[in-house]
Parts: structure tokens; C-alpha cells; sequence
């Protein structure tokens, strides 16, 4: 049981800086214990990602693709990178500091929540890369950002220059579209009277994917009702079995200036360095929080739809099949429902149709001429030669 194998820890080395090689043999076994069959089943999400990534290299000719160094971890071993979330509790629990009925509740809560999160991630990103691939299939569409030609499904650091770019741009001779995974999310700011102005961003509810027609490289639009440009689509993904039974907790947001963010920043740092030394913090400022709301996960997708009001409406793509009663409940003139999608690209198809439908068709035919011209670029001048033109 590990149960007694992480007694044997507690308390072997006061400082926890000579830890045997048996010892952290255990963080191995506990995690196994914790996850069993998930982490056969995480394997398995794994090649399904990356079956769609060779699919887009060979039809796409992309280099490759990025991920957040969180994720990367995850992918190259998902077992491994488990391993690590327990660094901190299982160095508490060599020193003497942690009980072992403790490390087992955070130990557990953080190997389960940081599997959640990339899992979560895989899908997002294999409906990404799906729905990529489909519209390269369907439509002739090529890569147009990012100009590299990798693929970036990372959203990190994104908004450093208080711009908030695209992941993936695809277009073809008539249209193009341009998709953001968890976005908006906070952009850079400076001073007081900067943070006022992006507030918004940091009080936002965020869902999984925007997509907009044409070429958006920033949709950051402040003097708006929201801080974004209006999207054509939102898209939610449920990778979760039951996923519409659980809740969602959101927590209303006050403004802040920069001096009460400031404030909080070091009211946080100072807990930290407290439990860190085991001192009580003292003398820390306290704060008005907003009111926490809960609402079911399957009316997310209502109360986004609500605050950005796409053009096109609101999409949920479940990986599980939805029980006819919660469809009910979703579906609307608004908001269409895609479920029992697996990792099945062809259930997807519904979307591809719904944003290649009604596509203006007016487009100028010099301009068309040009860019066939230009795409048969040695063939064209050929053509020229012959006519006595080049």
C-alpha cells in the first residue's frame, strides 16, 4: 500500500537534500496508484494529436508545431511530467513538514488537476488541427499565419507587446479565417492608469476558441463593450464524460488601479515567503472579493454567446455523446451542439459547412487572376514567352 511506503519517507532527511534513489522510486508508484488506467488512456489522446499533425504536414507542408512548455512536458511523458507537480509536497514530506495524510490529499489534487489541464488541452488542440486539416481538404485553404509555417497552439506571453494575435490563420483565394484558442487573456500594461484600461481583460470570461472571417492579427479593440473585436464564431469543447451534470464557479470582478493590484501582488508574496519560513505573516492588507456564481457547464456557452455575440453563433463540440434532454437545453437558433465527436474529424464537417455556407462570392477577378498568376509563377511567364509579352 503506498500508503505505508510514504511513512517510510516522512522525515528521513531534515533538509531533503540527500534523497536515496529508492525514495523517489515512491513518487512513481504514487502517481501510478492515483491515475491507473488514465495514463494508458492519455497515450492514446497523445496519437490521436499527433495523427492530425502528420496529416497537416503532409497536406499544409508546415514545419511544425508549438506548444506551452507545460504541455510539451505532458506529451513527451505524461507519467513523468505527473512525477514533477509532486516536487514541492514530496520535499515537505522528506523534511518532516508535511504529514503523509496531507501529501496525499495535495499530491492527489495536483497530479489529477495537472492531468485535467492537458487533456483538456489535447482536445482543444486536435479539434484545432481537425478543423485545419478539414478546411485544406474541403476548401483549398493554405497557412497564412504564423509566417514560419509552425503551427502555434500556445497562447502564453502572446499579449506582451498589448497585442492579442491569432494561433493559426488559413485562407484560399476567396476567404480566410483566423482562429484564437483561450483568448482574450491579459495584455501588457504599465502604470495605473493603463490597468484601468484593461481591466476588462483580466474580468473576461474566456472560452476555448474564437475563429473570425479574414485575416485578424490583433483583436484587441478597448473601446468596445467588451475589449475585443466581435467574433464570427465561439467554440467550447467537452472532453469530460457527464460533463454537462458538473458546475461552473465565476467569480464576479471590481476594477482595480494599479496600486490595489500592486498591493495584492505583494500581499501574496509575503504569504508565500511566510509559509516558506513556517512565520505567521502579519500586519497584510485585507481586500473586498466579488461574489462567486454557479452555473451548469452546459450554460456556459449561453452566457458567452451573451457577452460577445458572435456573428455566426455559439458552437459545443463534446468528444461524449449528450443526452437528448441536455441537447434540448443547448440548441438554439444561436448555438449548435456537436456530439459524440471522439477523435472522428468527419463529425466535425457540420462546422466546416456552417462557416463555408453563404461565403460572399463577389470577389475581383484581376485580383484572383494575380494571385494564380503568381502561384504558377514559372508556368505564367512561360505563358508570356510564348505570347511575345516577357
Amino acid at each position: 500500500m503506498i500508503e505505508e511506503k510514504l511513512k517510510e519517507v516522512y522525515g528521513i532527511d531534515k533538509y531533503g537534500k540527500n534523497v536515496p534513489e529508492w525514495a523517489e522510486k515512491i513518487k512513481y508508484e504514487f502517481v501510478d496508484e492515483v491515475m491507473q488506467d488514465k495514463l494508458r488512456e492519455a497515450k492514446i489522446w497523445i496519437n490521436e494529436l499527433y495523427k492530425v499533425f502528420e496529416e497537416l504536414q503532409e497536406r499544409l507542408k508546415v514545419k511544425g508545431m508549438l506548444f506551452s512548455r507545460e504541455m510539451k512536458s505532458f506529451l513527451d511523458d505524461p507519467r513523468r511530467h505527473l512525477v514533477k507537480k509532486l516536487f514541492i509536497y514530496y520535499h515537505d514530506l522528506i523534511r518532516g513538514k508535511l504529514s503523509v495524510e496531507d501529501f496525499i490529499i495535495k499530491g492527489k489534487q495536483a497530479i489529477v488537476s495537472s492531468f485535467n489541464s492537458n487533456m483538456r488541452s489535447i482536445y482543444q488542440s486536435w479539434g484545432l488541427a481537425s478543423i485545419v486539416l478539414l478546411l485544406a481538404e474541403k476548401g483549398n485553404y493554405e497557412l497564412i499565419y504564423p509566417e514560419h509555417g509552425y503551427l502555434d497552439f500556445d497562447r502564453s506571453g502572446k499579449q506582451k507587446s498589448g497585442t492579442i494575435p491569432p494561433n493559426i490563420v488559413v485562407g484560399n483565394v476567396v476567404t480566410s479565417f483566423s482562429f484564437f484558442l483561450e483568448a482574450p487573456r491579459p495584455i501588457t500594461w504599465e502604470d495605473g492608469g493603463d490597468l484601468e484600461k484593461v481591466w476588462k481583460f483580466y474580468s473576461l470570461v474566456r472560452p476555448d476558441m474564437l475563429i473570425y472571417e479574414g485575416t485578424e492579427i490583433n483583436i484587441v479593440d478597448p473601446q468596445g463593450d467588451i475589449p475585443i473585436k466581435r467574433p464570427d464564431y465561439i467554440v467550447e469543447y467537452k472532453e469530460l464524460p457527464n460533463w454537462w451534470k458538473r458546475w461552473r464557479y465565476l467569480k464576479d470582478y471590481k476594477p482595480l488601479d494599479g496600486n490595489e493590484w500592486r498591493a495584492r501582488w505583494l500581499k501574496g508574496l509575503y504569504e508565500g515567503f511566510a509559509e516558506i519560513l513556517g512565520v505567521e505573516a502579519k500586519d497584510l492588507p485585507s481586500f473586498s472579493e466579488g461574489k462567486s456564481k454557479r452555473i451548469k457547464e452546459y450554460k456556459v456557452i449561453e452566457l458567452y454567446e451573451a457577452i460577445y455575440k458572435p456573428r455566426k453563433g455559439g458552437v459545443v463540440i463534446s468528444r461524449v455523446p449528450v443526452e437528448d434532454e441536455i441537447k434540448r437545453e443547448i440548441i438554439n437558433d444561436n448555438v449548435t451542439l456537436i456530439d459524440d465527436v471522439g477523435f472522428n474529424q468527419g463529425r466535425l464537417e457540420i462546422l466546416i459547412e456552417k462557416m463555408t455556407k453563404g461565403i460572399k462570392s463577389t470577389y475581383d477577378l484581376k485580383e484572383l487572376a494575380y494571385k494564380f498568376a503568381m502561384s504558377k509563377k514559372e508556368e505564367f511567364i512561360e505563358w508570356m514567352r510564348s505570347q511575345g509579352l516577357y
